[in-house]
């Protein structure tokens, strides 16, 4: 009888591990990093999961918003740095503006402290699963990640994070093909 308690209770854990690892009940676990589809772009990026920031930031330059006429959607033109560092040009609807506070080393005295900024709404698949959030649009050429997903697009998600863990979530799920750029790292 002991052993059966001890078979059981050991299988129960074990299951119960390795559901952990990924995802805990129906919430998902992200590590620092994951990759991310964008629907609407048709790209996939390194992500920094960052739960300090709250909305989510993708690569782009040469941001100009064209207002519509009377009860058309404004439009916003940008290049979007794409994972191999070539421009796509594109357009797409302004959802609305957002102000970000700037670090205090990226600007002097004279400027405003904060930057603003277009935002889109765009459609995310990070392991398969895909929710609408809205993504500000920046130049992050001098960061590490190309992406930043921050905390409202983790809670569309229902997602924990593991920092001590990167790319936890499965790409392949998600419908972008892999390109030989995308390293781990």
């Amino acid at each position: 009888m002991r052993f059966i308690f001890f078979t059981l209770l050991l299988t129960n854990t074990l299951i119960f591990s390795t559901n952990a690892s990924a995802n805990e009940g129906d919430h998902q676990i992200f590590g620092l990093s994951e990759y991310v589809y964008i629907e609407e772009l048709d790209v996939r990026y390194k992500a920094k999961i960052d739960t300090g920031a709250e909305s989510a930031s993708i690569n782009a330059i040469n941001t100009q918003v064209e207002k519509g006429k009377g009860d058309q959607d404004d439009i916003v033109h940008f290049d979007l740095v794409l994972p191999d560092d070539t421009l796509k040009s594109v357009s797409l609807p302004l959802s609305k503006h957002i102000r970000i506070k700037r670090r205090a080393s990226d600007y002097d005295e004279d400027e405003k402290d904060y930057s603003r900024r277009p935002v889109l709404e765009l459609t995310l698949c990070i392991g398969g699963r895909s929710h609408k959030v809205e993504a500000n649009l920046a130049d992050r050429r001098q960061f590490s990640k190309p992406m930043l997903v921050g905390s409202e697009p983790l809670t569309a998600f229902n997602a924990l994070v593991d920092p001590s863990k990167r790319y936890l979530q499965n790409k392949t799920l998600c419908p972008k093909q892999d390109n030989p750029e995308e390293q781990e790292g």
